[in-house]
């Protein structure tokens, strides 16, 4: 997974992105989604040194199934895009 931390005003969003999907579009309807490269296009990370980073977010912003599936096995999100309760 590639992982970019954006910083403003004090606050901290983390980008987690599969690898494959940077630079592609996707539309469905009036939906779009266009994963930047200026957005998502990081380091590459594994699963422990992502985690050590999510502690010092104020949130996270995630795409692709692996970083989903990352963001469910750590219970970052509950399945059904509902947040879930983070202590």
């Amino acid at each position: 997974m590639l992982v970019k931390i954006h910083k403003a005003e004090g606050r901290a969003i983390v980008a987690i992105a599969d690898k494959d999907l940077i630079g592609k579009e996707f539309s469905e309807g009036e939906k779009y989604l266009n994963i930047s490269k200026s957005f998502y296009k990081g380091e590459e990370k594994d699963e422990e040194e992502i985690l050590k980073l999510l502690k010092d977010v104020n949130s996270v912003n995630a795409v692709g199934k692996e970083s989903i599936k990352f963001c469910i096995k750590h219970e970052l999100v509950e399945k059904g895009n509902r947040l879930a309760n983070r202590k």
